[in-house]
């Protein structure tokens, strides 16, 4: 796994070319992936065949940004086919930037991954094209997934393009099956939150570092290949299956590794694809069946919560660039947009673990206040934060600051407890 911090050397994700071919061959994955009608599927495909022709016939490539004009300027009818045509492109030329970037090893900034996101997002809320879109999946992992585009080659993944969203609902893959491998290389990009990963190695028993618990190596199977199931991908499945080859393997961890917003990182699959990327399981198990859940939650939904939460995130940010700059009225205010953004999105659903949030944003409304010499303010919002038991980090950092607060006001004995209890938090984590 290659993991790099993605920086801005200049790329403008609007102004990268995509030729009519590239796009047209995007466009049909979109299209297997979406399951949109045939009537809208071909106004697409219509829409990309022609642009530009009249004006200049002999030119076949063009920047995003012109195929985004071109496209506004065809569909100008507003008929719903023409309108879910249009996102269908949307959907297509976001795919497209991240295709180039990932084909010659380009990082991609904050800004461009922002851009990318739009174009992803306006689709699959669009109020014509977001109703025709099948519901999100459940992986075998227990993160939802959107297929965006679907490429399949020969029965082998060719190229797979989705938006995976973990939600903090407590819904997550069967905890025996979690080390898994990947048929194919695969790269992601991070639109908000963090997540680590764990690397193991394949080894023998006797290896130094090697963990005592046996595992059985499983073969995959997904339905939709047929009336039963078999190892052929397909985009729609209901459900996959994994069955016990015999082989018992040992592992031991290699790497581990923090992803947060705007971050890239890869997952080799070796040479090329591999049909039988094995999962590994409990060595006395047969198998076992994950259904996908299709359906679960509509995309539209998914791509909402992703929004609300890279909202928080610029919010937070926002606050703690102003707080290092010494503007703090600036960091007061957006500390309690954020928090406002909490209220509301707890309210439509669009923020899951709402307590999560407001506990990170009273402990920096709290630490704030302290900066201002509003010392009682201060001591409200740090109480609110350690009332909250949703994150030991912050319980680490909210508890530090009431010590500070309580120091300043005189409360010897609660600077003594608090801190104390910053101390036993620190060490358990």
């Amino acid at each position: 796994m290659t993991t790099n911090k993605l920086d801005n050397e200049g790329h403008d994700a609007q102004h990268l070319d995509v030729s009519r071919s590239a796009l047209n061959q995007i466009i049909t994955g979109v299209i297997a992936a979406t399951k949109v009608s045939e009537g809208i599927s071909e106004h697409a495909q219509s829409i990309i065949s022609n642009t530009g022709l009249i004006i200049q016939p002999k030119r076949d490539t063009f920047m995003i940004r012109e195929w985004l004009d071109n496209a506004v300027l065809r569909t100008k009818d507003n008929s719903p086919d023409s309108q879910a045509s249009w996102q269908l492109i949307h959907l297509a030329l976001g795919v497209s930037v991240l295709r180039h970037k990932a084909r010659y090893g380009q990082s991609i900034d904050g800004a461009d991954l922002g851009f990318v996101w739009g174009l992803v997002r306006d689709a699959v809320t669009d109020p014509v094209l977001a109703p025709l879109l099948p519901g999100a999946s459940r992986s075998a992992q227990g993160f939802l997934s959107v297929p965006l585009c679907s490429l399949i080659k020969d029965d082998r993944i060719d190229e797979l393009w989705r938006l995976h969203v973990w939600l903090p609902d407590g819904h997550r893959g069967n905890h025996d099956f979690a080390i898994h491998s990947h048929q194919p290389f695969a790269q992601s990009w991070i639109l908000a939150g963090e997540g680590r990963d764990y690397q193991y190695a394949v080894t023998d028993p006797e290896a130094k570092g090697a963990l005592d618990t046996p595992y059985a190596q499983y073969r995959i199977a997904w339905s939709g290949t047929g009336k039963g199931h078999g190892t052929s991908y397909v985009p729609h499945q209901s459900y996959s299956i994994v069955e016990n080859t015999g082989k018992i393997v040992h592992i031991k961890q290699v790497e581990t590794a923090l992803h947060t917003r705007d971050m890239s990182y890869t997952v080799g699959a070796g040479p090329g694809f591999i049909q039988d990327a094995p999962v590994l399981g409990p060595a006395e198990g047969e198998s076992y069946k994950q259904y996908r859940d299709v359906g679960s939650q509509p995309p539209s939904s998914l791509a909402n919560m992703v929004e609300a939460v890279r909202s928080f995130e610029r919010l937070m940010g926002e606050g703690q660039q102003c707080t290092h700059s010494g503007n703090l009225e600036m960091a007061l205010r957006n500390f309690n947009s954020a928090l406002a953004l909490c209220e509301s999105g707890a309210g439509s659903g669009t923020i899951l673990n709402g307590n999560r949030y407001k506990q990170l944003v009273f402990t920096k409304l709290g630490g704030t206040h302290r900066r201002l010499g509003k010392y009682e303010q201060a001591k409200d919002l740090l109480e609110q934060a350690m009332a909250i038991s949703a994150s030991s980090e912050l319980h680490i950092e909210a508890s530090g600051e009431l010590g500070v607060i309580y120091r300043h006001m005189g409360l010897m004995d609660d600077a003594k407890r608090v801190l104390r209890v910053q101390y036993e938090t620190a060490k358990e984590f």
